[in-house]
């Protein structure tokens, strides 16, 4: 069955995603990446991608369609794969086959996992969260949607990360700590307590920041 890839967003992230997308399924005749959706301008064409197919909410989906989400606003990205899931859009993996991956891991749907990761025993991935390369996780992670991991980070067994988390590069998250839902955690930070939801740390040990 012929699949067309169709990459909601068309920044720097959506070429990652396009980079991932042929190492994955470059050798496939039945898969083709058809283009990027955008609600705002982008000149990925211009920089020898397949071009702009028009914005998401305008977007028709068709029988062929499959989709990935390459926007790293863990807000943004939820409200996004709503509009195409409200079409019965499709979405798929995109997996690098560098990645070590227990045979005991869960992974959802609509999740990219970059090159060099390695996901121990019993861990979840649930749907639409995305992994920069070089992310760590021992056993018994369970990582919420619409999370952005950022590379290098690392989480220790029994670390629960929410919904809607962002956690940036070179983290470091110890064991049975929980990120409740739309925090953030600064990169390189080192997490030994609960991270509240909504709240930003940052610091080596992180700590939250005030608003200013």
């Amino acid at each position: 069955m012929k699949k067309n890839l169709v990459i909601i967003g068309a920044g720097g992230l959506a070429r990652e995603v396009y980079d991932l997308a042929l190492v994955c399924y470059g050798n496939d005749p039945n898969f083709k990446i058809k283009g990027f959706l955008s609600d705002g301008p982008s000149n990925i064409q211009k920089l020898g991608y397949p071009g702009v197919l028009g914005n998401v909410a305008e977007y028709d989906v068709m029988a062929e369609d499959v989709f990935i989400c390459a926007i790293g606003n863990v807000r943004d990205r939820k409200k996004t794969v709503e509009i195409i899931k409200g079409k019965n859009g499709e979405f798929i993996n995109l997996i690098h086959p560098s990645a070590i991956i227990s045979p005991s891991a869960n992974i959802g749907i609509g999740v990219c996992i970059k090159a060099f990761c390695v996901i121990s025993n019993d861990v979840s991935i649930d749907n639409y969260t995305y992994l920069q390369s070089s992310v760590i996780m021992g056993h018994d992670v369970k990582i919420g949607k619409y999370c952005q991991i950022n590379s290098f980070s690392f989480f220790a067994g029994h670390v629960t990360i929410a919904d809607l988390v962002s956690v940036n590069a070179g983290a470091r998250i110890v064991q049975n700590v929980k990120v409740e839902a739309e925090a953030i955690v600064g990169m390189g930070s080192v997490v030994l307590n609960r991270v509240r939801k909504g709240t930003t740390v940052f610091g080596v040990p992180a700590k939250r920041l005030k608003k200013i």
